[in-house]
């Protein structure tokens, strides 16, 4: 499959908002499309979330050089990366379709991503009138429509038959996607059995898995669907925010100011599902930084 995103106004105005979508180079099908304020890896990996789910595996994905995709590290790979089998710096997109067994080539060209830079011509002349037809004009809208609706209307119409049998295989009923397309890093849990990320001291809950001892490496996994989760021994555990105890006569935490209020497309609105998945920050703002800084800026390799 070809990936990548195009920012346009497809709600009218002059505001741009960035359509990530993936499209078989075998039939012209759409296989994911998802929009975002910016291009991002969220943007990507909800993309490559309905590939998987709903048409399968692909063998292949073709990207351009943006370092969602290839990391600008040129470093050494370490002896644990070697022996996992990596053979370059992965960023967290490329180690997600590394899980799944997916190969990612670089576009060279343009003209080597031809199939998907027609589908955005395409859209860009048809999508906005679908919008307006229907009165769409947020992004979780527009989402929940081009899923639901518009991706199969498309195919109808504009994808053709292959001339040799699919090579999508279909995604394992066991397989989590979640604990795959997702951002991922290493700690150790501390004496405590909690781990310590993006400054925050976090307890894993064990509810009936055995408890993990202190000084084990544990993953964390982080994504907006479901918040932090920790992967350790093939099981997944959830966790909470664990606030370390106080002495008497010590300062209270206070936590720290944002500078500017972040807003990515998330709708983060209080007691929302995504609000809930998110509850343990202090506060919204922080929340919305968080994610932001990990989904939403310039992406950095896996570690």
């Amino acid at each position: 499959i070809q990936i990548d995103a195009t920012p346009y106004e497809w709600f009218g105005g002059n505001i741009k908002y960035a359509l990530h979508g993936a499209i078989d180079d075998a039939t012209g099908q759409v296989v994911g499309l998802f929009l975002t304020q910016n291009e991002c890896l969220y943007g990507y990996l909800e993309t490559m979330r309905q590939c998987c789910s709903d048409f399968g595996i692909p063998q292949t994905v073709y990207s351009d050089n943006h370092t969602i995709f290839r990391s600008p590290k040129t470093g050494k790979l370490t002896v644990d990366e070697l022996i996992a089998g990596k053979t370059v710096h992965l960023t967290q997109f490329g180690r997600s379709l590394h899980e799944l067994g997916i190969d990612l080539i670089f576009a060279k060209t343009p003209q080597a991503k031809g199939r998907i830079e027609r589908l955005w011509v395409t859209l860009q002349s048809r999508l906005p009138v679908e919008f307006a037809k229907r009165g769409i004009t947020t992004v979780s809208e527009a989402n929940r429509f081009l899923e639901t609706e518009y991706r199969e209307l498309f195919n109808q119409r504009f994808a053709v038959e292959p001339e040799a049998e699919s090579i999508f295989v279909s995604a394992a009923k066991d397989l989590n996607l979640d604990s795959i397309l997702c951002v991922k890093h290493t700690r150790k849990t501390d004496a405590a059995g909690t781990f310590s990320f993006k400054n925050r001291c976090f307890q894993i809950l064990d509810e009936g898995f055995p408890i993990i001892n202190a000084r084990r490496e544990i993953t964390v996994l982080i994504n907006p669907r479901f918040g932090i989760r920790v992967e350790y021994g093939g099981r997944i555990y959830n966790t909470i925010r664990y606030l370390k105890p106080q002495n008497k006569n010590a300062n209270t935490e206070v936590p720290q100011k944002v500078s500017k209020t972040v807003e990515p497309h998330l709708q983060l609105r209080h007691s929302s599902d995504e609000w809930k998945a998110i509850w343990w920050m202090e506060d919204y703002n922080l929340s919305l930084k968080f994610l932001y800084e990990l989904f939403f800026e310039k992406q950095q390799s896996a570690s």
